[in-house]
């Protein structure tokens, strides 16, 4: 027990109560406002809450869907919401304010609609993500937070960060520790937010929600690289080829987000050595090209001898 302390920086008591609890994923959110340890001004810890509801919303939200836009829509989708109605509040922790956050694993018989387990790596990505990118960008170069809408950084993620930090933007972190009776093969160590990082997510969000609205195109092209991680459903793709949108033909290399099944065919064409044809939305970052909102996915006859 003491080894255990030590190494996730928690009183006993609170480890215990993890070890005692083996079939929930829980998040600790441990605030750092000014004051006595143990409280929080009501306000701060009201904007916290409401900031931990959005934020594991906007993280189902995004792992639900087959898109990753900057902007999620004001209707979220049922199995979210579904998702949002297995989370429960637990007692605060020891700390500076600790907010305990329940997430149960279903029974073994049964098979839900969405996965908790894959809703909680989505948001240890997100969450990792929205702060990498905060500690990259400037003013002068906001790509860092576009370069990351396909991990599930979003305007409603940022905001919701932000909220934790509160009116004060007090420093945060979300600490993740999983069921015993589904270990995981996987590091996820704390993730930290100061006041600065909490500034940035603020700031940030407004320049995603002014993003221009991204238009239609279909890409036509060979598979160069297709990349799939344990905490994300989608798998990342890269094409290399023709873009057609507005009439106009580029020759360039593309990324996209694809579900299972159209990942699926991005691999077989790229076995078979198979162009690939994407329909969706083209975002242009400066840097990248990539397509969101995709609508079909196929594989191009190969060209006859």
């Amino acid at each position: 027990m003491s080894t255990l302390t030590a190494v996730e920086h928690r009183p006993a008591a609170d480890v215990l109560q993890d070890l005692r609890s083996p079939t929930l994923d829980v998040q600790h959110i441990r605030m750092m406002p000014d004051g006595p340890s143990g409280s929080t001004p009501l306000h701060e810890g009201y904007l916290a809450v409401k900031g931990v509801h959005d934020l594991l919303l906007a993280t189902a939200t995004s792992a639900v869907s087959t898109t990753r836009p900057t902007v999620l829509a004001s209707q979220k989708p049922q199995l979210a919401k579904g998702f949002l109605d297995q989370v429960r509040l637990g007692q605060t922790g020891r700390g500076s304010y600790v907010l305990r956050v329940e997430t149960p694993l279903p029974p073994p018989d049964i098979e839900p609609p969405v996965s908790s387990r894959e809703v909680l790596l989505h948001l240890y990505q997100a969450t990792s993500a929205a702060h990498d990118a905060a500690a990259r960008s400037s003013n002068s170069d906001l790509t860092p937070f576009i370069e990351r809408v396909g991990d599930g950084v979003s305007a409603n993620l940022c905001d919701a960060l932000a909220d934790i930090g509160g009116q004060r933007r007090s420093s945060f972190d979300i600490r993740f520790t999983w069921a015993p009776a589904l270990p995981l093969q996987l590091d996820t160590p704390a993730v930290q937010f100061d006041p600065p990082t909490i500034a940035a997510l603020k700031a940030r969000a407004k320049f995603l929600r002014r993003l221009p609205v991204t238009e239609a195109a279909t890409v036509i092209g060979r598979v160069v690289d297709l990349h799939r991680t344990p905490m994300d459903r989608l798998g990342k793709v890269q094409v290399e080829g023709v873009v057609e949108n507005a009439g106009q033909r580029h020759e360039v290399r593309v990324t996209m987000r694809l579900a299972p099944r159209d990942y699926d065919l991005a691999l077989s064409a790229h076995g078979a050595q198979h162009p690939l044809r994407v329909v969706g939305e083209l975002r242009h970052t400066g840097r990248q090209f990539e397509i969101s909102r995709v609508s079909s996915v196929e594989i191009d006859p190969p060209p006859r001898g």
